[in-house]
C-alpha cells in the first residue's frame, strides 16, 4: 500500500499536515467535515504538496518534520515542486501510477483530474522525468547522438481535443521520448525534421518500449525508400539480428500498401520493405517490469536492441551517428 504526507490549504489560508493511502478521498473527506478537527472549520481545503512515504512508519516520520517547519519553510517546501522527489533520481513506478491512469480512464474530467493532480504528479509525471534524466545517462554511452531530457521528453497529458470528435481532456497513458541531438521532436506526417528515436509507455494493461520511425512526411519516407533501393538486404540484416529478433522479432506491420510505391517494380528484392509507410518495433512489458526498480536496466537493452534501427533509419534520412555526446 502507497502512503503519502500532504500538505492542504484551509479556506483561512493556513496549512495542515498529514499523512494518507489515497489524497483524493482525503481531501474529499477534510472538505465533508469527516477529516481532522482542525479542518473541520477551515473549508473548504485544497490538497497542495505530496510526498510519496515507502510505509507507514516513514510517512508519520517526515509528517512530523513538516510539522516542524516553519510556514516560510513550508512555502518554500510546495514551491520546489509539489511531487517532493526531484533529485532524487529513479526510484521506480509504483501500483499507484498505474492505479491513478485506470481511474482516469473513467474519469476523463478537468474536476476530477484537478482533485488528483497531485497524485499525478507523483505517482506518474516526477518519476517518469527521473527515468528520462537515468536513461539520458545510459543513452550517452549507448547512442550519444540520442537524448532525454525531463522537460522536453515527458509527452503531455493533456490532448488535442480541437480537431477530433473525443473531447476527453486528458490522455490516459504516460510516455516519453529519445530523439535526436540534430533533429525536432515531433512524430508523424505532420513533424517537421523528425528523426527515428526511441520510446517508452505507461499505461494500465498498455506498457510497452518501442523505437523507429513512425509514419514520417512523403519527405522523409522517400528517402528511406531510396536507402533500401541502394542496399535491398539492409533491413533484412538488421531484423535478422539475435538481440533484435530476441527482444522485437519484427517491424509493426503497420500501414502496409497492399501495391507497390510508384516508380519500383513488384519484383523489387526488397518489394516486402518498400511496401512500409511506418518503420518501429516495440514490445509490450509486463507491469512487473514496469514496476521494477530495474526498469532502466531493462529499458537499456531494449534500447541497445533497437539502436541500429535507428541509427540506419537516421542515417537514410540524414542524422548522423555520434561517437560521444560533445
Amino acid at each position: 500500500m502507497a502512503w503519502f504526507v500532504y500538505l492542504a490549504r484551509c479556506a483561512d489560508g493556513s496549512l495542515y499536515t498529514g499523512v494518507t493511502t489515497d489524497p483524493a478521498r482525503r481531501e474529499r473527506a477534510h472538505n465533508e467535515g469527516r477529516g481532522a478537527a482542525y479542518t473541520r472549520s477551515r473549508r473548504p481545503v485544497r490538497l497542495v504538496h505530496l510526498e510519496p512515504a515507502r510505509d507507514r512508519g516513514a510517512a508519520l516520520r517526515r509528517e512530523l518534520v513538516i510539522k516542524r517547519l516553519s510556514r516560510k519553510g513550508k512555502e518554500k517546501l510546495m514551491e520546489r515542486g509539489g511531487a517532493g522527489t526531484q533529485g532524487r533520481g529513479f526510484e521506480g513506478f509504483s501500483e499507484t501510477a498505474i492505479r491513478f491512469l485506470r481511474r482516469l480512464r473513467r474519469n476523463n474530467r478537468k474536476d476530477w483530474f484537478e482533485r488528483n493532480r497531485a497524485v499525478y504528479e507523483t505517482a506518474v509525471r516526477d518519476p517518469m522525468r527521473a527515468l528520462v534524466e537515468e536513461m539520458d545517462v545510459r543513452l550517452a554511452r549507448i547512442a550519444p547522438e540520442l537524448m532525454g531530457d525531463p522537460r522536453r521528453s515527458v509527452f503531455r497529458i493533456h490532448r488535442d481535443v480541437r480537431f477530433s470528435r473525443d473531447k476527453s481532456p486528458y490522455k490516459t497513458n504516460a510516455a516519453c521520448q529519445f530523439y535526436h541531438l540534430d533533429a525536432g521532436r515531433g512524430a508523424g506526417r505532420d513533424a517537421d525534421g523528425a528523426a527515428a528515436g526511441l520510446y517508452f509507455q505507461l499505461a494500465d494493461g498498455e506498457c510497452f518500449v518501442a523505437g523507429g520511425l513512425w509514419m514520417p512526411a512523403r519527405p522523409t519516407l522517400d528517402r528511406v525508400r531510396e536507402a533500401i533501393d541502394a542496399d535491398p538486404e539492409a533491413l533484412d540484416r538488421l531484423i535478422r539480428a539475435p538481440a533484435f529478433r530476441r527482444r522485437f522479432r519484427e517491424l509493426t506491420p503497420e500501414a502496409v500498401l497492399t501495391r507497390m510505391p510508384r516508380g519500383y517494380a513488384e519484383s523489387h528484392p526488397a518489394a516486402g520493405w518498400l511496401r512500409f509507410q511506418s518503420f518501429t518495433a516495440s514490445r509490450d512489458m509486463p507491469e512487473r517490469e514496469v514496476l521494477s526498480p530495474r526498469l532502466p536496466d531493462i529499458l537499456a537493452r531494449d534500447f541497445a536492441a533497437l539502436v541500429p534501427l535507428v541509427r540506419w533509419l537516421n542515417q537514410a534520412i540524414g542524422y548522423s551517428s555520434r561517437d560521444r555526446r560533445f
